[in-house]
C-alpha cells in the first residue's frame, strides 16, 4: 500500500512580515501552485510553537507526496523539514509531514478562493 494523495500543503516559515508581503506570497502560492496543476482553494495561518508562522494550504486536486514536498519547497518550507519529510515518504511513512502546533492554537483563514481565479480573496 503506497502513501496517501496529499490536500493541504504545509509550511513553515521562521519570520514575521507584515500584510502587504504576506498578499504578495499568497500570489506567489496561488501561480506556483498552478503552474503544477493545482488550485489552491484556501489558506490558513497560526503562529508556530517557537517563532514566525505556519500556513495550511487547501488544493485541488489531491497530489503525490513527491509532487507535496516539493511544492512545500518551491514555496520556502523549511530546509531541515523538507529533507526530513523526503526520508518519511521514501520509508513509506503515510503521515510524513508534521507540524507541531500548540492545542490552543487557531487557524486564521487569510486567503480563500474566489471564481475569478488568481485574484482570491484575502481575509
Amino acid at each position: 500500500m503506497g502513501i496517501d494523495k496529499v490536500s493541504v500543503l504545509k509550511i513553515d516559515k521562521d519570520c514575521f512580515v507584515d500584510r502587504q508581503w504576506l498578499e504578495d506570497y499568497m500570489r506567489l502560492i496561488v501561480r506556483t501552485c498552478r503552474l503544477h496543476g493545482v488550485t489552491v482553494l484556501s489558506v490558513k495561518m497560526c503562529r508556530s510553537r517557537k517563532k514566525g508562522f505556519h500556513l495550511y494550504i487547501e488544493i485541488t486536486p489531491a497530489i503525490e507526496s513527491e509532487l507535496a514536498n516539493r511544492l512545500q519547497w518551491l514555496l520556502g518550507d523549511d530546509c531541515q523539514r523538507v529533507d526530513f519529510n523526503g526520508a518519511r515518504i521514501r520509508s513509506g511513512l503515510n503521515e510524513w509531514d508534521k507540524l507541531f502546533e500548540e492545542p490552543e492554537r487557531r487557524l486564521r483563514t487569510i486567503y480563500k478562493h474566489t471564481d475569478c481565479s488568481l485574484s482570491g480573496r484575502y481575509a
